[in-house]
């Protein structure tokens, strides 16, 4: 039996691979050729090549292969006959199917998953799927867990109770049907670990080395074993101390356990100077409160340095590589991190219509915010259209020519309709690509229903972007690399499979594309291997770099925050033998030490005081590997590091007072003529309102004319809800009108009868939310008959939204007034205005129709209009706007008044939002009172034209209006 050679431990303060290649050189007696070196991933034999070229010496490269092709080459010289890799949604469904024939067995099983469909059964088949690779790795027989009902749910539980005789069905189809798995590949390589493929053994003039690997799976741990013991050299970068029997890095310890478990010697590989081993590189850190306060610290270290030679940028989370990107001063970078596929712009389209598609109404209408999500993605917008001139053009006037439809209706569109109508007015060519965009996107999801028609309609959606993009996709590689992964790899995917043409529900299909499209990554070229390389942690293995800057060191990356498994989580994974979440601790704890101890200068970059989970209100902390960092150089100094003393920095900003100044706008001539103008026409009540409540909206309303943006109602519709209520009632007294009305006449299902009728015809069930129009169906005919109760004994109608027009002669001028009255009666001889109210009332001050000394010193304002008066104004505007809620009643009482027609009696508001009582604007006054009160109204009204007609400026009145004021943004009040 070969004698089995001693570890060979590298220090991890000297490159790994430079003295790798010297070992090679003296194993192999200077014929590097002769040699296989096996290591963890592809990305270290870039640098070792790049090594070999310096010399620029002919000679034959050692063959480098990963354990993960070892394992294949292993698992191939075991087999008698080639086998079928089975795909993700192949497993399921074996699982599925051996689920279901245990069920005949196993109540508790049956109890759960008899009924579950395919589509009910995917999530639990993703993770049983999962689990059952993971113990194949390991090299672990899958046993039965009993009574796990305390932590895990009862579903799990009774899977996990299952999981033996799950696992040992699931082996029994796989062979049956000639099919394996990668995680069974690995297993079956270690079964057979005895006999080592020629390809991989070691002998005369053939040295195999195994470098760079730190926690083993069970099967690479058996494999790596039996060639150990057949003669290959394992290569550790690792603490030195392992060698000479000192104390080692803890981060090492994985490395000490290694030995022990093989009982196997260990020597020093090189001889490194004390100086070598002791070396400590320059830490910085920074904490910053926000990812991008980070990037531009980092951008501002890159500028000022010389960093084109050995450095790395180490993003722990691959969503961090767009936005650094982005900071980098140099775009010449390389890239080595694979980017999701599932953060691509595209994924984000295909995101955009499944929630289309998921979210229609049961006549097949879109929801409008998922709609425009749509129509506003980038991809469709710099689409080109064909002109007769040559002058470049997108789609994108088309696309917001029909976004501007979108708005212009309901929450649920029609999209063929609309698309239809919009494509009438657009030009032939821009016509026709926005259809062909509408039906190649939308049309076959609608009807698919099996995983090969969502192939199809994935890859028909790239086909069309990349035949319709033209030259566009030169200048977006990744966007291209993307659906070439979507066209080359995942829809493969999901038409190879055993359930390709199994009927699944819209939202099973959606849930099966997003799961395989997770899985894929884009890759980047990774060259060349010189300059500035933007890597992950886990990357890292095997490199060295002289200059590491690491971005968001915070706990939650660094290590990382352990996920959740519904189906066995971390406190159970312990019985079945399987590694927890503290092993993927101690394998970046050993990446992060390997690579910070070779350095010379690492700096750090986190945040601090953000939020992580609003959940638990927990914030963003600093990793713990920097906090020890952080600790042993206030052990080295003596003393704490206080944020913003060297080497600790801290994001700094300047904090402002807010502005308490209130938004003023100054008049101008343009003001001027808008105010003419505005005056020649009618007034109307709810215009002079406006600005009574707050003259800067009036003037952004009314005077510069600017239009709100538009948008549709998420939740409740008051103005549709008021105008439904308003028709009911127009029904219920059009019988009476010009007759009078008794109590009792009007019974409260003739009420409750006009009101659902008047609801239908709104389509409010469509318009407002479904919680929102059952309550409205239960509350307002309760409403109406409380409404009819509080009505007088007897009142004559004599109109029902009747238009009322006059002219007043206010402040010395004439002015035309129109309006329309909800209901006008007699009552005791007297004209009465009824005036619906679904909203709030707010009640008017009665005392103010009785304030002679404010009406006299309104009247005495009004006689003047010098610059002087405008601190009167403003005071007495205040005074008003406080009194009294709006001027709509008055408005109409004065233009009744003018008339001369009929005496006229009071206005009133109908509670119909509470109990339906009736609010007087008046109240009961005697004959001269009321007299006197009706000439105050038309005072009202001239008071508030002449501050409308001499302000010098428009001031902002904050209130709780500025809530749903569409011109808030303007104003900033």
């Amino acid at each position: 039996m070969t004698a089995k050679p001693p570890f060979l431990l590298f220090p991890l303060q000297r490159p790994f691979l430079p003295d790798l290649k010297e070992m090679l050189a003296k194993l192999t007696a200077g014929r590097p050729g002769s040699a296989l070196l096996i290591v963890p991933h592809n990305r270290p034999w870039r640098y070792l090549q790049h090594l070999y070229g310096r010399e620029k010496t002919p000679r034959l490269l050692p063959k480098v292969m990963t354990i993960a092709e070892m394992t294949g080459i292993w698992r191939n010289a075991a087999a008698d006959v080639p086998l079928h890799t089975a795909g993700l949604l192949d497993q399921i469904a074996l699982l599925h199917a051996c689920v279901q024939h245990l069920g005949k067995e196993d109540t508790k099983i049956a109890g759960r998953f008899a009924r579950m469909d395919m589509s009910l059964f995917l999530p639990w088949g993703l993770r049983l799927a999962s689990l059952l690779e993971e113990l194949f790795r390991q090299n672990v027989e899958a046993a039965d867990i009993t009574h796990a009902e305390a932590e895990a749910g009862e579903t799990a539980a009774a899977l996990l109770e299952a999981l033996g005789r799950i696992s040992a069905a699931y082996l029994a189809a796989l062979e049956q049907r000639g099919w394996t798995t990668p995680g069974l590949d690995c297993r079956i390589a270690a079964r057979h670990s005895a006999t080592i493929p020629h390809l991989l053994a070691p002998g005369e003039g053939k040295t195999i080395l195994a470098a760079g690997f730190f926690i083993l799976t069970g099967t690479e741990n058996t494999l790596l074993h039996s060639l150990w013991q057949a003669g290959a050299h394992i290569c550790l970068h690792t603490d030195a101390g392992l060698a000479t029997g000192n104390a080692a890095h803890w981060s090492c310890a994985e490395h000490a356990a290694w030995l022990r478990r093989w009982k196997a010697q260990a020597k020093p590989a090189v001889n490194a100077a004390l100086e070598e081993i002791t070396h400590r590189p320059s830490f910085s850190f920074f904490a910053g409160y926000d990812c991008h306060s980070q990037l531009e610290v980092l951008r501002e270290k890159l500028a000022a340095g010389q960093y084109a030679l050995s450095t790395a940028i180490v993003l722990p989370d691959s969503a961090l590589l767009m936005p650094t990107l982005h900071h980098l001063p140099d775009k010449d970078v390389n890239v080595s991190m694979g980017y999701p596929l599932a953060r691509s712009a595209l994924c984000r389209l295909i995101q955009a219509l499944f929630e289309m598609q998921t979210n229609r109404s049961k006549d097949g209408r879109c929801y409008w915010r998922h709609l425009r999500r749509i129509l506003r993605h980038p991809y469709l917008n710099m689409l080109p259209v064909a002109t007769d001139d040559e002058k470049p053009r997108s789609l994108r006037e088309a696309l917001r020519s029909l976004e501007a439809l979108v708005m212009a209706g309901g929450r649920f569109v029609d999209l063929t309709s609309v698309v239809r109508e919009c494509c009438a007015t657009l030009p032939a060519a821009a016509s026709e690509l926005l259809d062909a965009v509408m039906r190649v996107m939308s049309s076959p999801l609608e009807a698919a229903r099996t995983t090969a028609d969502i192939a199809d309609w994935l890859c028909g959606v790239c086909n069309f972007l990349i035949t319709r993009g033209g030259e566009v996709w030169r200048h977006f590689p990744l966007d291209a690399e993307a659906m070439y992964r979507l066209v080359q790899h995942t829809a493969p995917m999901l038409r190879q499979t055993c359930l390709a043409q199994t009927p699944f529900p819209a939202a099973t299909l959606h849930t099966i594309t997003r799961h395989i499209i997770e899985q894929e990554r884009v890759p980047f070229e990774a060259e060349p291997i010189a300059g500035i390389q933007v890597i992950g942690m886990l990357e890292t293995r095997l490199l060295h770099f002289d200059h590491v800057f690491i971005v968001d060191a915070t706990e939650d990356k660094l290590p990382g925050n352990p996920t959740h498994d519904p189906l066995l989580p971390d406190s159970l994974r312990a019985a079945l033998g399987l590694p927890d979440a503290h092993e993927h601790g101690r394998a970046t704890a050993y990446a992060f030490y390997r690579l910070c101890a070779g350095a010379a200068e690492v700096h750090f970059f986190w945040q601090e005081g953000v939020r992580d989970s609003p959940l638990l209100f927990g914030k963003k902390s600093r990793s713990r590997f920097v906090e020890q960092l952080l600790w042993e150089e206030e052990q080295r100094r003596g003393k704490l590091l206080e944020p913003g003393e060297a080497p600790l920095a801290a994001a700094a900003c300047t904090a402002y007072a807010t502005q308490n100044a209130r938004k003023n706008l100054a008049r101008n001539a343009r003001l001027d003529a808008a105010l003419r103008e505005l005056t020649r026409v009618p007034l109307y009540a709810s215009l002079l309102d406006v600005y009574l409540h707050c003259p800067l909206r009036f003037a952004w309303q009314y005077l510069y004319k600017i239009k709100p943006r538009q948008t549709i109602s998420e939740g409740d519709d008051p103005p549709a809800v008021g105008e439904c209520l308003h028709k009911a009632l127009h029904a219920v007294y059009l019988p009476w009108l010009g007759k009078t009305v008794h109590t009792g006449d009007i019974s409260a299902q003739r009420a409750r009868k006009c009101f659902y009728k008047a609801l239908e015809h709104a389509d409010l069930q469509r318009l407002l939310p479904a919680d929102s129009c059952l309550m409205l169906e239960s509350a307002a005919p309760l409403r109406l008959k409380r409404f009819l109760e509080k009505q007088p004994d007897s009142v004559t109608i004599l109109a029902l939204e009747h238009k009322l027009s006059a002219r007043l002669l206010l402040a010395g001028r004439e002015y035309d007034f129109t309006g329309i009255l909800d209901r006008l009666d007699r009552r005791d001889g007297l004209l009465v205005v009824v005036d619906y109210k679904t909203g709030q009332v707010r009640k008017p001050d009665g005392s103010l129709w009785s304030d002679a000394v404010f009406f006299d010193r309104a009247a005495r304002l009004c006689a003047s209009a010098t610059a002087m008066d405008a601190a009167e104004a403003d005071t007495m505007m205040e005074e008003l706007r406080t009194r009294l809620p709006s001027v709509q009643l008055p408005c109409y009482l004065a233009m009744l008044d003018a008339k001369k027609s009929d005496p006229v009696g009071d206005a009133l508001y109908v509670n119909l939002g509470m109990d339906g009582a009736e609010i007087p604007l008046l109240g009961d006054l005697a004959d001269e009172e009321r007299a006197l009160a009706l000439r105050y109204c038309t005072q009202t009204l001239a008071l508030v034209l002449h501050c409308l007609e001499n302000a010098e400026t428009f001031p902002a009145s904050p209130d709780k209006h500025c809530s749903w004021c569409p011109y808030a943004s303007l104003c900033g009040s």
